[in-house]
């Protein structure tokens, strides 16, 4: 009888979340399907992972946010007026979003692209280079992902001078939007088939792990595919462990006679009352038994599966988790390794980029004094840096570095320009800091400003002197 009484059909039906006849709070990974179809990444189902999956968001975004929280400033130390006026129309561009938003774009696919709006005197097509004398303005500065693109033609020849820098870009429209009628109703455009080409001085292009014969860079959901889906099960499998921590079990069977209407309600009756237990359905005649695993050592397999991501996205277990918050006051080795790998990250990938839009606008006629040469400012791109500890942490750090190099000169190991060379190889971020206390144009005195200290300066000495030796 019971469960396989065939004359009267009956079920145990489970009450929570996990039951697959209610709708699910999360999508597991294993329902949406690996990034890769036949070989190849599938990017529509690496965004629905990204946007579904909070912890393949989050080792999808960390990274990009602090590389980009603390921003940057352009440095020009012979002119602090013009320093600000370019550092004013860099702020406009928003550049510390943008490239944001792009790292998280070549997290998330692999690969990742800018173009730069310029806006010329006389207008030429995107498939030809930029000619710096007819730059007019710079408007705007895009980032976007793989999904636009069509090709990247790249040069393979390896005895070339240029082999592995690309040389054109071609995209096509993904999406065409709306627009609103005069009754405020969006309507649909038609998306524009034709592709479009961009020559290599209009845009930028990062990957992530993209080697020789590879087409495309590597998404980091690919990556960590099968740490994820691990960590996706834990999720799942400890649910179900909570929820089934106290059972009540019902048995009824006038339950099983009842509309599918009244069932419902007499369901929500029971879960109102019942709200963090699970409760189980079951036929007078009919019984259920719990096998069940002993829980010791799972703390260690949860250990392991964040430890086994960590070491697969190159983020720390401290940093995924946000144990590591605010100052980092004692930090271990493996976050200060995190942040000098961000700071690489800011050098290698961030900066260029930064210096070819400011080369932009120097050639540019509407900004500051109009056309210049860049080679011929003395001028470069500084970052801020990305953590602070605390002050009994820096001011440890500061005596320990301070008696190091007093020692060396002391000892006539050595000379002061060799112990200033020491301190400026020092490559973490307390150091850093102290290398960053230093003036540069923004913070010059006028001459106007000198002539009046050394005025003032020069009464106070002869008043004090006047004043000994009545």
């Amino acid at each position: 009888m019971g469960l396989f009484n065939r004359s009267k059909p009956k079920q145990a039906i489970r009450f929570d979340f996990m039951d697959d006849g209610n709708d699910r709070r999360h999508q597991k990974l294993k329902d949406v399907g690996s990034p890769y179809v036949e070989g190849e990444q599938d990017y529509s189902r690496i965004n629905q992972i990204f946007h579904t999956n909070g912890i393949a968001h989050k080792i999808t975004v960390k990274p990009a946010e602090d590389a980009t929280r603390n921003g940057y400033r352009l440095v020009i130390p012979d002119d602090g007026q013009k320093q600000a006026v370019y550092q004013k129309k860099l702020d406009s561009l928003m550049m510390q979003t943008v490239q944001r938003d792009e790292l998280i774009y070549q997290r998330r696919d692999g690969d990742a692209y800018l173009t730069y709006g310029v806006l010329e005197k006389d207008v030429t097509d995107s498939s030809e280079p930029l000619d710096p004398k007819n730059i007019k303005d710079v408007t705007f500065v895009h980032a976007f992902g793989q999904a636009n693109v069509m090709k990247a033609y790249t040069n393979d020849n390896p005895i070339d001078p240029n082999y592995g820098k690309e040389d054109t870009l071609v995209v096509r429209q993904t999406n065409a939007g709306s627009k609103i009628n005069d009754q405020g109703v969006p309507v649909p455009q038609p998306v524009n088939n034709k592709t479009i080409q961009i020559d290599k001085s209009r845009y930028s292009h990062i990957s992530l792990d993209k080697y020789e014969g590879d087409l495309t860079g590597t998404s980091i959901i690919s990556s960590c595919w099968d740490q994820l889906l691990v960590l996706d099960n834990a999720l799942e499998a400890a649910g179900k462990i909570l929820r089934e921590y106290e059972i009540k079990a019902f048995k009824s069977d006038a339950y099983f006679q009842l509309s599918k209407g009244l069932r419902q309600k007499f369901r929500e009756k029971l879960e109102y009352g019942m709200d963090n237990e699970s409760v189980l359905m079951l036929g007078s005649q009919e019984d259920i038994q719990k096998i069940t695993s002993s829980l010791g050592g799972i703390d260690s397999l949860l250990t392991f599966a964040w430890q086994d991501l960590a070491s697969a996205c190159n983020i720390p277990k401290s940093v995924l988790t946000g144990e590591q918050a605010g100052t980092l006051s004692g930090a271990t080795q493996d976050v200060a390794n995190y942040y000098d790998g961000v700071k690489a990250m800011q050098e290698e990938l961030l900066k260029p980029q930064l210096e070819q839009l400011v080369r932009l606008l120097f050639y540019a006629d509407n900004v500051g004094d109009g056309y210049e040469d860049p080679d011929s400012i003395d001028w470069h791109i500084e970052f801020k840096p990305l953590w602070s500890p605390d002050d009994k942490t820096q001011s440890e750090t500061t005596l320990n570095y301070a008696n190091a190099v007093n020692t060396l000169y002391t000892a006539g190991i050595f000379n002061l320009d060799q112990a200033l060379g020491f301190l400026s190889g020092q490559g973490n971020n307390q150091i850093q800091a102290m290398q960053n206390i230093q003036a540069d144009s923004a913070d010059d005195f006028t001459p106007e400003e000198i002539e009046n200290y050394e005025s003032a300066l020069k009464k106070v000495t002869h008043s004090g002197s006047k004043k000994n030796k009545d």
